[in-house]
C-alpha cells in the first residue's frame, strides 16, 4: 500500500492533541486525511506569499482552485437518530463481515470490513464534484484507467496505467445517479477478480439519507450532556463478536462513554459501570470526576437506568435512539 509517513505522523499528533473523546484510530482513514490535507496545501500555495508579493503577483497569476473536497458519507445528527448515512452499500463480497460507521470530530467514514487485522477493507467516500487527479502521498502521479459503473463514467486511480488495481491499494471513482461522485478505496481484498468485484460493489451503492439503526434506546440525556461522536464497528476493532458500539458524550466539559457489544465479546472499559441484558453488555465509562449533570441523575448507574437494550437481533434495533 502507498503511504506518507510524515502526513500520518502529523495526523496522529493532531488526534492526540484534539480536545475530543477517546477513539479507535483507523490508520487508512488517517492516511487518506493526510493525503487530502497535502492536496489542499498544494492548491493554496498562493496563501504563503507576503502581502507585497501578493499584490504584485495577482495580476499575472491565474486563479488556483482547490481540488473538490470529499463530503461526509455519514454524519452525526442532533435528533433522535444519531447516525445518518448519506450513502449505502448494496451487494458486498463474501470476505466482508459487516459495514461500520464513524461520525464526529475524529473523522466520518463508512467502512465495509472483513474479520481480523488483515481482513478486506472497502471505504466508501462521496464528492460533490469529480475529484482532480493529482499525486499520491508518496509523490507518484495519479493516472486514470477508464471504466463504467451502471452505464455512467468511472475510472480507476492508479500510478501505473498497466495496473488499474494500483498494487492492491485500489481506488475506483464513478459519477452516481445523483450527479455526485463516489469513490471506493479497497485493500486486503482477497478475491479471485478484484476489478469485477469492485465494479459490482460500486453498482450497488445508493446515495441518499438513511438513519442507521442501533441496539439501544436512551430515555433522554442528562441536562448539559450532548453526543459528540459515534463509533459503530462491524466487526469490532477490539475483542470478538459481530459488532461494537461506542457513544461519546460531553457533559459539563467532561467525557462520558456509553459502550454496547454482544455479551462477553469486548473487554469492559476501565473505570466503568456495567450491566448485561438481552444478550448484550452495556457500560458507562467516566474518565476523571463525575460530571455534575450525571451526578444529578444518580451517576453512571443513573445513566444506565435510562438505557434500554434491544437485543442482538438487528431486526429489533431502532433509529429513534435518544428520547
Amino acid at each position: 500500500m502507498t503511504g506518507d509517513i510524515a502526513d500520518l505522523a502529523a495526523e496522529l499528533k493532531m488526534l492526540a492533541q484534539a480536545p475530543a473523546p477517546p477513539m479507535n484510530l483507523d490508520l487508512a482513514r488517517a492516511r487518506e486525511t493526510g493525503r487530502r490535507r497535502l492536496r489542499r496545501r498544494r492548491a493554496w500555495t498562493i496563501g504563503s506569499m507576503g502581502a507585497a508579493a501578493l499584490t504584485v503577483g495577482l495580476a499575472a497569476m491565474p486563479l488556483v482552485r482547490p481540488a473538490p473536497e470529499a463530503i461526509s458519507a455519514v454524519t452525526l445528527s442532533t435528533g433522535s437518530a444519531p447516525l445518518i448515512a448519506h450513502a449505502s452499500f448494496g451487494w458486498l463480497p463474501e470476505p466482508i463481515a459487516g459495514v461500520g460507521y464513524q461520525a464526529g470530530p475524529h473523522g466520518d467514514q463508512i467502512l465495509a470490513r472483513g474479520k481480523g487485522d488483515f481482513g478486506a477493507r472497502i471505504i466508501l467516500s462521496l464528492y460533490a464534484a469529480e475529484p482532480e487527479l493529482e499525486e499520491f502521498a508518496d509523490g507518484m502521479e495519479q493516472v486514470a484507467v477508464s471504466a463504467r459503473v451502471g452505464g455512467r463514467p468511472a475510472y480507476w486511480v492508479t500510478h501505473d496505467a498497466s495496473d488499474p488495481l494500483n498494487g492492491g491499494d485500489t481506488y475506483l471513482r464513478w459519477r452516481t445517479a445523483s450527479g455526485q461522485w463516489a469513490e471506493l478505496q479497497a485493500y486486503y481484498l482477497n478475491v479471485a477478480d478484484p476489478q469485477e468485484v469492485l465494479l459490482r460493489v460500486a453498482a450497488g451503492v445508493t446515495v441518499g439519507d438513511r438513519a442507521v439503526p442501533l441496539p439501544l434506546r436512551i430515555d433522554g440525556l442528562p441536562a448539559g450532556a450532548r453526543l459528540t461522536e459515534v463509533h459503530f464497528w462491524r466487526p469490532p476493532l477490539r475483542g470478538t463478536g459481530a459488532w461494537e458500539l461506542q457513544l461519546f458524550l460531553w457533559a459539563n466539559n467532561l467525557p462520558v462513554t456509553v459502550s454496547v457489544s454482544p455479551e462477553g465479546g469486548s473487554p469492559k472499559p476501565p473505570k466503568s459501570t456495567c450491566t448485561s441484558a438481552t444478550g448484550l453488555d452495556l457500560c458507562v465509562q467516566v474518565d476523571g470526576p463525575v460530571p455534575v449533570s450525571l451526578r444529578a441523575i444518580g451517576g453512571p448507574q443513573g445513566l444506565l437506568d435510562r438505557i434500554t437494550l434491544l437485543g442482538a437481533d438487528e431486526r429489533g434495533w431502532t433509529t429513534h435512539v435518544i428520547g
